[in-house]
C-alpha cells in the first residue's frame, strides 16, 4: 500500500496536508477538499453521521474520520476531517478499520487538542503540524522500491 497525501481539512479548505506522491496531474488539493468536505456534508445529512470510512475509485481509496472542533470566536463547534487518500488495493476493508482509521482518528484527535480556540483561516498556523502527519505516515507513503533502496542506503 502507498498512501499519496494525508491531511486535516475544514470548511471545504485544507488546513495541513503533506503530499508524498501525485495523486492526478493538475488536480488542485483546494478543489479536491472542497468536492471531498461537499461529498461527506451530503452523506452526512442525507443518511447517518459517521457512515461513511471510505471512498473508494479505480484506483484510489480516500480514508477519512470527522470530528469537531471550536474555532476562535465560534459560537459552536464545527466539522473538521482528518483523510489520507491511497492507492487501491484488494481486501482493503480490515486495513482500513483496523490500521487507518484509528491513526486518522490519533492525528485529529491531536490536531484538536493543539488548535482548539485558533483561527482557521490563518492556515500558515497548521504548517508544524505536518511534522506529526509525517511521524504517523511517512514510512506507509513510501513504495516498495523506495522502501528497499532506503533500507540498503
Amino acid at each position: 500500500m502507498v498512501i499519496r497525501e494525508a491531511g486535516i481539512m475544514a470548511r471545504g479548505y485544507p488546513l495541513v496536508y503533506s503530499s508524498y506522491h501525485e495523486t492526478g496531474a493538475g488536480i488542485d488539493v483546494v478543489l479536491r477538499s472542497g468536492l471531498l468536505s461537499g461529498i461527506l456534508n451530503f452523506v452526512e445529512s442525507a443518511f447517518e453521521k459517521q457512515i461513511v470510512e471510505y471512498i473508494e475509485s479505480k484506483n484510489y481509496i480516500i480514508a477519512f474520520k470527522a470530528d469537531k472542533i471550536l474555532a476562535e470566536k465560534a459560537v459552536e463547534p464545527e466539522p473538521i476531517i482528518s483523510y489520507i487518500i491511497m492507492d487501491k488495493e484488494k481486501k482493503i476493508d480490515k486495513f482500513i478499520s483496523k490500521n487507518i482509521s484509528p491513526l486518522l482518528k490519533k492525528i485529529l484527535k491531536e490536531f484538536i487538542l493543539g488548535y482548539t480556540g485558533k483561527n482557521l483561516s490563518y492556515i500558515s498556523i497548521f504548517e508544524d503540524f505536518k511534522k506529526v502527519i509525517n511521524k504517523n505516515f511517512e514510512i506507509e507513503s513510501k513504495s516498495l522500491d523506495e522502501k528497499i533502496k532506503q533500507s540498503l542506503f
